[in-house]
């Protein structure tokens, strides 16, 4: 078992090394996204019999993601047995990114607080290795173009939904670890900006949120190679 473990993470080390070298030369490099994430889990695909309206460990549903935030007030909890069971396939820790993937898509949120929590199927938790900022990550999903494809993508009519296959082969064009966080700081600028706008005539709030996705778009889009 650590033989496979060290031999894993030595092929990981090899794909980060020749990523870095097309970084270095083209100046950034398109991936898929479990390239660039250790790893891309869903969540509970089935509530356990025994979970309760009060707990100490929620069940977090797309409905939990909203706005960039988490919150942590579930509709369901479940007891340490099912969590400490559960949480050895998704455990969800600080620093990685929430994708919501069923009925309402699209939505992301960046953990920021140290939860113990697990996630119903309609959420996936996206950990990012070394390469990917998580914000730059977050930010990526957001665009215009992401949120139409995984729309026109999913699957159902009932309850639509993206598989984990179709969450690991989105594409994401990743520069050096340094431009990301440089973009990273100013959309972060940018989006309080907008959040600070909290009176006005509806149409002026629109225009300023309309204005942000244009310049956060147009900041995540890189010239064609070659």
């Amino acid at each position: 078992m650590r033989k496979q473990a060290s031999k894993q993470a030595s092929k990981q080390a090899s794909k980060q090394a020749i990523i870095s070298l097309y970084q270095y030369v083209f100046g950034w490099v398109e991936l898929t996204l479990k390239d660039v994430c250790i790893e891309i889990k869903d969540g509970m695909h089935n509530l356990p019999a025994n979970s309760s309206e009060v707990g100490e460990y929620p069940i977090l549903s797309a409905q939990n993601i909203n706005k960039g935030k988490i919150d942590y007030q579930a509709k369901r909890y479940v007891d340490f047995a099912v969590f400490e069971k559960e949480n050895k396939r998704t455990k969800v820790s600080v620093g990685n990114v929430l994708l919501t993937i069923v009925a309402t898509i699209g939505r992301t949120a960046v953990v920021k607080e140290d939860k113990k929590v697990l996630l119903q199927r309609s959420v996936c938790v996206l950990k990012p290795n070394c390469l990917l900022n998580a914000s730059y990550l977050k930010y990526w999903l957001d665009t215009s173009s992401l949120q139409s494809y995984m729309q026109t993508n999913a699957h159902g009519s009932a309850q639509a939904g993206l598989y984990l296959n179709q969450v690991e082969n989105i594409l994401i064009k990743l520069p050096p670890l340094a431009e990301q966080e440089r973009i990273v700081k100013i959309l972060d600028r940018f989006d309080s900006l907008c959040n600070d706008i909290s009176t006005g005539l509806p149409a002026e709030i629109d225009a300023r949120k309309r204005q942000y996705e244009y310049y956060r778009d147009k900041l995540l889009s890189f010239p064609k190679i070659g």
